[in-house]
């Protein structure tokens, strides 16, 4: 007995040094915004689980130095783009070592120190490896083969009209969609994300950004300014790309620089590069924070360095300001938010990438040796991806019971309200739908139970108000007609 309890003892305490431990607490207060606006605080829906860098993984490597991105291909391997080390580091969820990839063979011979500050890095389900490769001034395009990294093609500056004599092809990020089309977004390029097809030939700019100016600013240029100033004038020129990711059908999310905090940070590109994100709520922009403080330290706008497609329409931005992660459905309703910057466990420094495997959250961390710092969702933040799963396949009743354990979790959470009354609605219940829907602050499905209920009402009042009016004016005319007879009898009389 007295040696099980020092097992015991012992297993404890090797839990709780270990840098790959559970994180048990929380150290941040999830919140979300209601219809109008007004911040309301929240049970946290992703909780911290570990946070390791390369040193627990395999100090022979040495740490990161500077990482810009993380990505996850099919298969749950977790690619580092270690832009100071002028390599990618492949390691897999158990934290197992794959490769490191520094170099590779082309025609036969091994060409070592093959990068020059690599910089995003895009894995396809061929298994085809793309990396932004940006002071190489390329794409280059990798596979492995027996174990051994090889060379297959590199995209290099496009040859064609229109480009700036000064212009430098510098790539950040990369991906790719299942036609074989190849989106790069280059820096300090302003027409939009660059696209070429699978041969590496330019196609053209894909998901320009509009933008617009007052009449004060068009007055000035053309009264004020010179030909020059004009020409180095940024204040009306398309915003830049920060960058991008692929859902599973092909639409392409987007985070731009925005100069104008109540425009919204994140795009959905159709294959036409037309925007075709939804926002059902203009009182909350897709921007993160919705209020800020003006000076101090962490001041200012929320600033999406990064996004990443998720299942059923969710979609999950990383802000570079707070290190918060803000998660969004297809309707653009904000689910959740969690993270922060701090020196707590479970909370950034310098955020610089997210990744999803599952539902399951990384985020890289550039400050120090460089860490990335894994989150699982909570009871609570399970009961929300589960009900907006439901939802968006058009299982609405099944989500009820969903909805009904989040009411119980947290009864600010106007989207769950807003669910069971819709599954009310679709249920033929316009009566109870409101309540909810009223509850839940959903205008738009309140709008329609109310003009349901206004109708159902209608076809049962009317029916009845018509017979009574025929009844009443057979009864009416009846008496008229008795009422002459009478009056004729006694003109005879």
């Amino acid at each position: 007995m007295f040696k099980k309890f020092i097992a015991l003892v012992v297993v404890i305490l090797i839990i709780a040094v270990s840098p790959l431990a559970v994180l048990a607490d929380t150290p941040f207060q999830g919140y979300t915004y209601n219809f109008w606006g007004t911040l309301v605080p929240s049970p946290a829906a992703y909780v911290p689980v570990r946070s390791f860098g390369l040193h627990n993984i395999c100090p022979e490597i040495g740490d990161m130095s500077d990482p810009t991105d993380l990505h996850a291909d099919s298969e749950g391997q977790i690619y580092i783009v270690d832009w100071g080390n002028n390599r990618v580091v492949v390691i897999d969820t158990e934290l197992n070592l794959i490769r490191v990839i520094d170099g590779y063979y082309r025609d036969g011979a091994w060409v070592e120190n093959a990068f020059n500050r690599p910089h995003g890095v895009f894995v396809t389900d061929d298994a085809e490896i793309f990396i932004a490769d940006e002071l190489n001034r390329r794409v280059v395009v990798l596979q492995v083969i027996d174990d051994e990294v090889h060379f297959l093609r590199e995209i290099l500056s496009p040859n064609v009209e229109g480009l700036e004599d000064d212009f430098v092809f510098a790539p950040l990020h990369v991906l790719v969609d299942r036609g074989g089309r190849v989106f790069v977004i280059v820096r300090h390029v302003f027409e939009g994300i660059m696209s070429f097809n699978a041969a590496g030939e330019f196609i053209g700019y894909f998901g320009t950004i509009e933008v617009s100016f007052s009449w004060v600013d068009m007055a000035w240029r053309m009264f004020f300014m010179t030909e020059e100033q004009i020409r180095r004038d940024h204040a009306i020129i398309p915003r830049e790309f920060r960058s991008m990711d692929i859902d599973r059908y092909g639409f392409i999310f987007t985070t731009h620089i925005e100069n104008w905090h109540l425009n919204n940070q994140v795009m959905r590109l159709n294959p036409r590069g037309e925007d075709v994100l939804r926002n059902f709520n203009p009182n909350v922009v897709i921007n993160g924070d919705q209020g800020w403080r003006e000076t101090g330290p962490m001041s200012g706008p929320s600033v999406f360095i990064d996004v990443i497609a998720r299942s059923h329409g969710k979609y999950s931005a990383l802000c570079s300001t707070r290190g918060r992660i803000y998660t969004y459905d297809s309707e653009g309703n904000l689910l959740y938010v969690f993270g922060g910057m701090g020196s707590l466990e479970g909370m950034t420094r310098m955020p610089r990438a997210i990744e999803t495997i599952g539902d399951d959250i990384f985020i890289l961390d550039a400050h120090g040796r460089g860490r990335i710092i894994h989150y699982a969702p909570s009871e609570y933040g399970r009961l929300i991806n589960r009900a907006i799963a439901m939802r968006y396949d058009g299982h609405e009743r099944y989500a009820v019971e969903y909805w009904r354990q989040l009411v119980k979790l947290d009864e600010n959470f106007a989207l769950a309200w807003s669910g069971i009354g819709r599954s009310l609605l679709a249920a033929g219940d316009n009566v109870g739908a409101m309540e909810y829907l009223r509850h839940g602050m959903d205008v738009r499905y309140f709008s329609t139970a109310f003009r349901r209920n206004r109708l159902e009402v209608m076809q049962g009042t009317l029916p009845n108000i018509f017979t009574v009016g025929v009844v009443f004016a057979a009864l009416f005319a009846g008496y008229k007609v008795v009422r002459r007879i009478k009056s004729g009898k006694e003109d005879d009389a």
